[in-house]
């Protein structure tokens, strides 16, 4: 779906206060894991996804999930301190915007986030994630993943 042409048939919700306003997650872990180790991570990340309550935001085979993993790896690369991947592949992040076809209320964010903190328990043994700059990735992508709420369930 192409997000730009992407028109809501729901009430979309903005979570009050703007984006995160969270410090970005340090040089040293994009300088310590290195490229390879954060796509590695990520890939490990969208298999729990897969596996997880909010499968069906997510893409169905292998083949599929990896490219997305991918091309979240490549935004991934960028936070941790690394070259603006995705930015060179695939233009302005807009994460909000592309997310926006896909229903996430606060239920899908919390699993988005249990996944998350799964492989982030992984991170220094698995993927060389410099074990004190784990609570500042931790934080930044509970921030961010809040900001990606766009539908409120009363």
């Amino acid at each position: 779906m192409d997000p730009d042409s992407f028109t809501p048939d729901r009430e979309i919700w903005t979570p009050p206060g703007g984006p995160p306003q969270t410090d970005r997650i340090p040089a040293a872990v994009y300088e310590t894991m290195g490229e390879d180790n954060i796509v590695a991570f990520t890939r490990a990340f969208y298999r729990r996804l897969a596996a997880s309550k909010i499968s069906h935001l997510f893409p169905k085979g292998e083949r599929n999930l990896i490219k997305a993993a991918d091309k979240s790896a490549a935004m991934n690369v960028f936070l941790f301190g690394g070259p603006h991947l995705y930015q060179q592949r695939h233009g302005p992040p807009r994460l909000r915007m592309r997310h926006m076809p896909f229903v996430i209320d606060e239920d899908a964010r919390r699993e988005w986030m249990r996944c998350f903190r799964e492989t982030l328990q992984e991170a220094t043994r698995e993927y060389g994630m410099p074990a004190e700059h784990i609570p500042a990735v931790a934080l930044f992508f509970d921030g961010f993943s809040r900001w990606m709420v766009n539908t409120r369930r009363d």
